[in-house]
């Protein structure tokens, strides 16, 4: 009979969503609007405009993105519930969203969010992040690293990241929690205690009762709420699953890989494309980070909305994919490419959440082949250019200009030349729209930030990268960016709380700066950080127009080695590094040599050279 009420309970989701009552635990972001507003108690506003910072997390290939809070929040069903953690050491609950010494990390770089807590003569680690088996999964564990037992509570809660939820029934069988009828997580542990609230009950205020264990709550306004209760001794883990995937069938639990498997999974497909070796430091760590939180733009067939935020523009659009494409994830790109036009319609356009992409993909499918030229995905996408071109010609956009220039090779490519010839002639007259500016900005537009120094490349290096420097400045703990960030707080305003778009535009600036195949002449380090004196840096297997590229700076006193070789390339390529030496110009694609001296008094950090004239070796091993 259970199995039938839950089966057969109506849904109700499209009523209004709630937010709790002023004397709840509330999520981190009321408490930071509080703060903002000088209240201590109030009631909570409907959304989230003061503490718009999260984290996504995902599956490479999978559309599911998940966000994680500050302190841990977990919007497992956006629009319906969450999952909290809640603590309690000695005698005393500890709540996250309202404790200060609260730390967040990232595992090496990849989508694994680790939330910190100093508690009980250790930390308290919990643990969040996808994978995937059967099906699509999200992992949350906590891990008791402190020097005595504590107790957890799995809390569900009606609200998310953004504002009010609506949770009607929670009901508990075994391990398996079920949310209005559909299992919405799996224990790894039957907990020794469920304590639940509807209306204005919140079960934060009751965790320590003993009087009764109910297995259920229902609560019509939406309001239902849950804390599953279980001891967790030291040294020990605890994990649930939540199912992201179709209907569950089994018990994954024990299926599903470690944290520390995930990101290795991650670290290991950023670098089987292009791999770097910078000195450590805050820039390196963000910029590994961002090109691990990029891949979360696709799904496999399209790109992921910066959830929170407007639909992306045109440019931010070509930018996402682009990134990918010079970060080496061609496959990637390219799946997408050609899943976009088999969607287009008969006008030529390509729409993506109700946003014109045409130019877009046009402008990304124009790059993609200049880094990794494909005779056969040319004439597979030379329809869809013609096609697109005309839609561009009639409503052009931000990536006009960009998607018929890539429409144009395209037709050059495949041998249509008297419709490349035309379409050429038709492109001077094209007129680009400014592109629109965002009303809801409140704070620092990092995404603006992010556009602009991509934008100042060509004629201001220097500005660019102080630009980039200022951007990854404003990163968060898990290195990533809100669209607009408060200065103090670093806390999001405004747009989405994990912009990948951000991200997009700083990768692509930074790899510009690595690699510049815009020029005749191709241009290594463009910009030479003072930090980076003295230091080796390495880049392998980086795209480019002119062939996969490979470089590295080792130091002979204060006389840079450069070294280069680019797979592919033209016999009289010409080689520039203006970063370390604006005089040199070598030629061909695989060369060595001792640059001018830089700066002064620079000591010798290459202890296995002697003589500072002898050349570094020549490997890229």
């Amino acid at each position: 009979m259970t199995f039938l009420r839950r089966l057969f309970r109506p849904n109700h989701q499209h009523r209004t969503r709630c937010l709790p009552p002023s004397n709840w635990v509330q999520p981190w972001w009321v408490y930071r609007w509080r703060e903002q507003n000088k209240l201590i108690k109030a009631d909570s506003p409907r959304s989230n405009n003061a503490a718009r910072s999260w984290t996504l997390l995902g599956n490479l290939e999978s559309p599911e993105r998940i966000a994680v809070d500050r302190r841990g929040l977990v919007a497992a069903r956006p629009g319906s519930w969450s999952l909290d953690w809640w603590l309690r050491v000695d005698d005393e609950w500890i709540f996250p969203s309202e404790h200060g010494a609260v730390r967040q990390r990232l595992n090496d770089g990849a989508p694994v969010v680790e939330t910190l807590i100093r508690a009980a003569g250790g930390d308290i680690i919990h643990r969040v992040y996808a994978a995937r088996s059967d099906s699509e999964y999200l992992i949350v564990e906590v891990d008791n690293r402190a020097t005595r037992p504590v107790a957890l509570a799995w809390a569900i809660r009606p609200y998310d990241h953004l504002g009010g939820g609506r949770v009607e029934h929670i009901e508990l069988a075994d391990r398996t929690l079920y949310m209005d009828g559909k299992v919405g997580l799996i224990c790894g542990r039957i907990p020794g205690q469920m304590v639940v609230g509807s209306g204005g009950v919140d079960p934060a205020r009751s965790l320590d009762t003993t009087e009764d264990n109910p297995k259920s709550v229902v609560c019509e306004q939406g309001m239902a709420t849950a804390a599953l209760i279980t001891p967790l001794v030291h040294g020990a883990t605890l994990r649930c699953v939540v199912p992201l995937g179709a209907s569950l069938h089994h018990d994954p639990t024990s299926q599903l890989p470690t944290g520390d498997q995930v990101a290795r999974g991650w670290g290991q497909h950023a670098v089987s494309a292009s791999r770097f070796v910078f000195p450590a430091g805050h820039l390196n760590d963000v910029f590994d980070a961002s090109r691990q939180s990029l891949l979360l733009a696709s799904t496999g067939e399209d790109v992921v909305p910066a959830l929170g935020a407007p639909p992306h523009t045109a440019s931010d659009e070509a930018a996402v994919l682009m990134a990918l494409a010079e970060c080496g994830h061609e496959t990637v790109v390219r799946e997408i490419l050609i899943a976009r036009a088999k969607r287009q319609d008969r006008t030529g356009a390509v729409i993506q959440n109700n946003r014109d992409m045409t130019s877009a993909t046009l402008a990304a499918a124009g790059r993609a082949l200049e880094l990794a030229p494909d005779g056969s995905l040319s004439k597979a996408l030379s329809e869809f250019a013609a096609d697109g071109a005309r839609w561009i010609l009639a409503n052009p956009d931000q990536s006009a200009i960009e998607g018929l220039l890539s429409a144009n090779q395209i037709l050059k490519t495949v041998g249509a030349d008297r419709a490349a010839r035309e379409l050429g002639e038709l492109i001077p007259s094209v007129i680009v729209p400014d592109r629109p500016k965002s009303d809801d900005i409140s704070g620092i537009d990092t995404l603006e930030i992010a556009r602009s120094a991509f934008d100042q490349l060509p004629d201001d290096p220097i500005t660019a990268f102080a630009k980039l420097e200022e951007l990854a400045s404003l990163a968060s703990p898990t290195m990533n960016w809100p669209t607009c960030v408060d200065p103090s707080t670093k806390n999001g305003t405004a747009g989405a709380g994990h912009d990948l778009r951000v991200s997009a535009w700083f990768v692509r600036s930074l790899l510009r700066l690595l690699v510049d195949d815009t020029h005749d002449q191709l241009r290594l380090a463009s910009v030479w950080p003072n930090e980076w004196i003295g230091l080796g840096v390495e880049v392998h297997g980086l795209p480019s127009r002119y062939g996969t590229v490979s470089w590295a700076v080792r130091w002979h006193g204060d006389r840079p080695a450069v070294l280069w070789e680019i797979d592919g390339g033209p016999k009289d390529l010409k080689v520039q590094v203006p970063g370390l030496d604006p005089k040199f110009q070598g030629e061909g694609c695989v060369g060595e040599e001792l640059l001018s001296p830089v700066g002064s008094g620079i000591g010798a950090v290459d202890s296995d050279s002697a003589d500072p004239n002898t050349s570094s070796s020549g490997t890229f091993s």
